[in-house]
């Protein structure tokens, strides 16, 4: 797949690496169940792919930042404003 946009963003958090770990796989599962994601979790965070589109992802996670990468293709990139406004709210709900 030629990649021609990415999405990176990293937020702050106050939560703790654990609590933030929680919050990330609740999120993260519902998003997966919603959506017909594929997860591969690890100790630092989560990579997904989504089946139909090929989009992949990761989420990490440390003691104070959240970060959400995401490849888009060139035919994606046309949407990449939208992903990143969509990830953007999630974080600031979800990491309040």
């Amino acid at each position: 797949m030629f990649v021609m946009a990415n999405v990176k963003i990293t937020r702050e958090h106050n939560l703790g690496i654990a609590q933030a770990m929680i919050r990330a796989r609740g999120l993260v599962d519902g998003l997966a169940e919603q959506y017909g994601l594929k997860t591969y979790w690890s100790d630092k965070g989560v990579t997904v792919k989504h089946g139909m589109t090929g989009i992949t992802g990761t989420l990490e996670v440390s003691e104070k930042t959240v970060t959400v990468f995401v490849e888009l293709s060139f035919l994606q990139s046309a949407f990449k404003g939208v992903i990143e406004s969509t990830i953007n709210s999630i974080l600031a709900k979800e990491l309040i």
